[in-house]
């Protein structure tokens, strides 16, 4: 059961009417909104950037570790390192969140396996990644997966998918990814701008009501994973 402060920080976490990529952003919330009851305790976020959903994670942990591998000078992880070798005992921490990072991971196997060593027995690990997105952070953006592909890398690390949750079904991901583009393209530019805004601000709400009629996960953003340690 979630607070209502709780359901008041998701919606805040929510990206403007008028972001291009809304959908992206808003599905990302949702899925880490709908895992709240499995963080609890002593918690690492892997890849923290500038931890923003340390907000609404804070009533379910006792404590929140940010690991990155550079500083971020909006909000400074706890730690400083790379994801492959994580510098802390195995067994330190009772719940993991990972979001959007497993893509920018030259060897998702190893991260996971490091994830999995330093989780404790019973503790869950809640990761988000694309399945389809246009190229971001170049040259360090190498994977898109599949849920087989999340539960195939779940599996070797010793951990057990609980779920595997689509972020949005096809009708969302083809009107975000063709609003992303166009917004890509033409965007930069003062007298585009906006219009495409305007535009696609109710293409995107639309897309999400005939999402839900016409669902299918066969394409989607992508995934929200949570796995345990048992």
């Amino acid at each position: 059961m979630l607070s209502r402060n709780e359901l008041e920080i998701s919606r805040q976490l929510k990206r403007p009417l008028l972001d291009p990529i809304r959908m992206e952003g808003d599905t990302i919330v949702e899925g880490i909104t709908k895992a709240l009851p499995f963080f609890k305790g002593d918690l690492l976020d892997i890849g923290c950037g500038s931890m923003p959903y340390a907000p609404l994670l804070k009533e379910r942990v006792t404590s929140h570790v940010g690991i990155d591998l550079r500083p971020n000078p909006d909000c400074p992880p706890t730690v400083c390192s790379d994801s492959l070798q994580l510098p802390f005992k195995t067994e330190s921490f009772d719940c993991i969140l990972c979001t959007q990072v497993l893509e920018h991971v030259r060897n998702p196997f190893m991260m996971m396996s490091e994830a999995s060593r330093v989780l404790r027995n019973g503790g869950h690990i809640v990761l988000t990644m694309p399945a389809v997105w246009p190229l971001h952070e170049e040259p360090f953006d190498f994977f898109r997966y599949t849920k087989f592909g999340l539960a195939e890398l779940a599996t070797a690390s010793g951990l057990s998918v609980i779920r595997i949750q689509e972020r949005g079904g096809g009708i969302v991901a083809i009107s975000q990814l063709v609003g992303t583009v166009l917004y890509d393209l033409f965007g930069k530019h003062r007298l585009t701008r906006w219009p495409l805004k305007l535009l696609f601000a109710p293409v995107l709400s639309l897309s999400k009501l005939v999402d839900k009629v016409f669902y299918y996960p066969k394409l989607t953003l992508g995934y929200v994973m949570v796995a345990t340690k048992r």
